[in-house]
């Protein structure tokens, strides 16, 4: 049993190891991630989703939509407020982000460090 528990964290340490090398940050992604908003709805047609934001967003970041354990990775390519091209965003604003598929409404939204 002993060696069988080695075995397995062995195996944590490596795939915790591959996650830090493999991240954009070189870290591992789930300890460097920061909630910033909430989906309030998506637009089928235009591919976009409505965030409520609880923090800074830029152009450029890269964020993770998540719900029920299911996640879409992207980096923000353009952002919108009120129809206007924005390249930052606050807590409080309601922006609208283009996704590369749909996202379910009430989705968190994660900023990637």
């Amino acid at each position: 049993m002993a060696r069988s528990i080695s075995n397995l964290e062995d195996e944590m340490r490596n795939l915790e190891e591959r996650e830090a090398r493999d991240s954009p940050s070189g870290q591992s992604s789930a300890a460097n991630k920061t909630e910033i908003g909430i989906v309030d709805r998506f637009f089928d047609k235009a591919g976009v989703a409505a965030v409520v934001l609880s923090g800074e967003l830029d152009v450029g970041d890269i964020i993770e939509f998540e719900k029920e354990g299911q996640a879409v990775r992207q980096r923000v390519e353009s952002m919108q407020i009120e129809r206007q091209d924005v390249s930052k965003a606050y807590a409080g604003d309601s922006v609208g982000i283009k996704t590369s598929v749909p996202i379910e409404k009430n989705s968190r939204v994660y900023k990637l460090q």
